[in-house]
């Protein structure tokens, strides 16, 4: 028999394998492939989800710091808070780098943002002085992190932290001068520097620059700048200074740095004077230089004969091969600047006594005969001045910087217009040749009373005015006398007595010109009274008066008159609706852009060559505009508006004093420390101006606003660096510094 097999493969017929097929479930294949597509989907959640995560708080935190330059409230937005978007992902390998470096950066934005704001936002000292903290935090997270140099991914590319570039950007002096020796920049050195003088303080700056001294610095600026300031001081002090300054003018003379190479005639000037107050011999010139050149001729020559002059009998010889070269000058030189000729003849008049009347006439104006054979008509007007008498405004009295003209003092000055005149009296010369002396003693006349308001001394100013006036009669209307007289009184303190000179003039017989500027001059010091109102009257009336002579066709300097410009912004600065109109009527309306950062249009003041000096560029009128209109928007905008004006500095109009006044006007009562905001909006327009016409601005300005405080500081730091700069001895270093 044949064995019957138990079970088929294939037929289905198997109970183990039939049952199995009965007991699945038809869900079970549905729900498996569901949980798989779950798995896969968390698993992607769980990797996308931390970078969708960075993006999103990337988007927040950036829109966060956005809205701190934007309109807003006084609070400062709190965008730390928005880190928190970055401390999960930052805990994740593949989130990691992208989520720290974002809450690196939302730190360091936030920490400068708290510093700014406590200059720009909501001006507050103690503020200022608190978040200098933040920012060292801030700079020393960065150190010990990522060690970035910039960050660009949550706004605009900005640098690293750093305390000292912050704090110089935002001229918040305390900070410099609490840790100078901190600073690393020469740069900011250099402003620490010039902060300390800035505060009136000579003892602080020369232990400052003795700390940098030591340092052997090696940048060219800072060493000259440390250089200068310590030859204001004495003995080893000075002769430090001379070994700092002669490195640098030998490098001058010797080497070019990228094709270029620097002229070191005002530095020879420093150094002769700095050797001069140590005690020791300068170094000899460079011979044969093979880069910059020996420049500022006429202020070493004038520093020549002053040495000498000082020298006594011993040194009689040095003074007259001193006063030979300059007279050789001015005879040469038809083309000399007519100022530094001025000045160079003020030293001849003073010191040469074998001068007489026809050789003083004719060095005074070289290029004419003036030999009595061609005499003009009578009445007939010369074809130019002999010299530029220049303006009798006080604001143009004001220093500036450098060594570009002799540096003389007002007694030198003096005694040079009072021989002039003496000598336009002479019998024997011809009557070109007396005219010729009468202008030249008006015009030294004026830069004399100058000299000697900067000094502080208004009434042997106002002596040498009227010594000139005595001598000399019918050289200048009696209208610019006595705004002169005005200038040297306001100049030297007394206001009261300037405004009440100003008073007496009758403003309708003078010149239209003259008629502008003294009712600038009247409207500045109504101001400063607090005689607001008065004031806002003067400032139209100067400002029509300025117009007129525009468009009458007169002259104009640089296609656009300073004394235009001057009485344009302190209208706009002092006249406020309904009794006045700050803007001429034909210009641009006072309105605003709907996006305040780009409110402010550049009008290019640093350069006489800028559009604001080209007839028909309408810049200067659209900033007026903007000006106008920034003042009465309401305290959000106006917030939005002073941290887009951080952004455009370095444009300060040739009128420092209502411009200062004009920005403190976006600070509303209760909306900060208008000084504090003065620190920071000025603190890049200040290194154009000589540091006394910086203090006199910020003194002036706060006059304007009615706050004495303030006013009193600036008027002391003033005064401390007038003492400085009125010593003989140290005239050349302090204009090379800027003071």
């Amino acid at each position: 028999m044949r064995a019957q097999p138990t079970s088929r493969e294939g037929d289905g017929s198997s109970p183990r394998r039939g049952g199995a097929s009965a007991a699945r479930p038809p869900w079970l294949r549905p729900l498996v492939a569901s949980l798989a597509v779950a798995a896969a989907a968390l698993l992607a959640v769980a990797l996308v989800g931390p970078v969708a995560v960075v993006r999103a708080g990337a988007r927040r935190a950036a829109a966060c710091l956005a809205s701190v330059e934007a309109p807003r409230g006084p609070a400062l937005p709190d965008c730390r808070s928005e880190i928190r978007w970055f401390a999960m992902p930052s805990r994740l390998p593949w989130t990691y780098r992208a989520a720290s470096a974002h809450a690196e950066e939302l730190g360091v934005r936030a920490a400068v943002a708290e510093y700014v704001d406590a200059a720009v936002g909501r001006p507050d000292r103690a503020a200022l002085a608190g978040a200098t903290e933040t920012v060292e935090t801030a700079q020393a997270m960065v150190a010990a992190g990522s060690g970035r140099i910039t960050f660009d991914e949550l706004g605009p590319a900005c640098g690293a932290p750093r305390l000292a570039r912050e704090a110089a950007r935002l001229g918040d002096r305390r900070t410099l001068l609490e840790r100078p020796d901190r600073w690393p920049d020469w740069h900011v050195r250099v402003q620490t520097l010039r902060a300390a003088l800035s505060e009136g303080d000579l003892p602080r700056a020369l232990a400052i620059a003795s700390s940098y001294a030591a340092m052997d610095p090696r940048d060219e600026d800072l060493r000259t700048t440390v250089g200068a300031i310590l030859c204001l001081g004495t003995g080893a002090e000075a002769k430090r200074g001379v070994e700092l300054l002669t490195l640098n003018q030998n490098d001058r003379a010797s080497k070019r740095h990228a094709g270029m190479s620097r002229n070191w005639g005002e530095l020879r000037a420093v150094l002769v004077a700095c050797a001069a107050r140590a005690g020791v011999e300068p170094p000899a010139m460079p011979e044969a230089p093979e880069a910059g050149v020996a420049d500022a001729v006429e202020a070493r020559l004038a520093q020549r004969a002053r040495l000498a002059a000082a020298a006594g009998q011993g040194a009689a010889e040095a003074k007259q091969r001193a006063l030979r070269a300059i007279r050789d000058l001015l005879g040469s030189a038809a083309a000399l600047d007519p100022q530094a000729r001025g000045d160079l003849l003020a030293v001849v008049l003073a010191e040469d006594e074998a001068l007489d009347a026809a050789g003083a006439a004719a060095l005074a104006r070289p290029d004419d005969a003036l030999d009595g054979e061609d005499e003009p008509a009578a009445g007939a007007p010369s074809a130019a001045p002999a010299l530029r008498a220049g303006s009798p405004l006080a604001i143009d009295w004001l220093p500036e910087r450098g060594l570009a003209r002799p540096v003389l003092s007002g007694s030198l000055r003096a005694r040079a217009a009072e021989r002039a005149a003496e000598l336009a009296a002479a019998p024997q010369i011809s009557p070109p040749e007396r005219d010729t002396l009468r202008e030249v003693a008006w015009a030294l006349a004026l830069h004399a009373a100058r000299e000697l308001a900067l000094e502080g001394d208004a009434p042997r100013a106002i002596d040498a005015l009227d010594r000139s006036a005595a001598l000399a009669p019918g050289t200048a209307q009696e209208a610019a006398r006595a705004l002169a007289r005005s200038s040297a009184w306001l100049l030297a303190g007394d206001r009261d007595r300037a405004l009440a000179l100003l008073e007496r003039i009758d403003v309708a017989a003078a010149p239209p010109a003259l008629r502008a500027a003294v009712l600038l001059q009247r409207a500045e010091l109504l101001a400063s009274r607090g005689r607001q109102l008065d004031a806002a009257r003067a400032a139209v009336l100067a400002d029509e008066e300025a117009a007129a002579r525009l468009s009458g066709g007169a002259g104009t300097r640089a296609g656009l008159d300073l004394l235009d410009v001057r009485t344009r912004w302190t209208r706009l600065a002092l006249a406020r609706p309904p009794g006045a109109s700050p803007l001429r009527q034909g210009g641009p309306p006072a309105l605003l852009p709907a996006d305040p950062s780009a409110a402010w249009p550049w009008v290019g003041f640093a350069s006489l060559d800028a559009p604001w000096a080209r007839d028909g560029q309408p810049a200067f009128s659209r900033a007026l505009a903007t000006w106008s209109a920034a003042r009465d928007a309401p305290p959000s905008t106006r917030r939005a508006l002073r941290y887009a004006a951080l952004r455009r500095r370095g444009d300060a109009p040739p009128a420092l004093v209502p411009y200062a006044a004009l920005a403190a006007q976006l600070l509303g009562d209760g909306e900060g420390d208008p000084e504090v905001w003065l620190d920071a909006f000025l603190a890049l327009d200040a290194a154009r101006f000589s540091l006394r016409h910086y203090t006199f601005a910020r003194a002036e300005a706060a006059r304007w606003r009615g706050d004495d405080g303030s006013a009193a500081a600036w008027q002391r730091r003033h005064e401390a660096l007038r003492a400085v700069a009125s010593d003989p001895t140290r005239a050349e270093i302090a204009r090379y510094i800027g003071l």
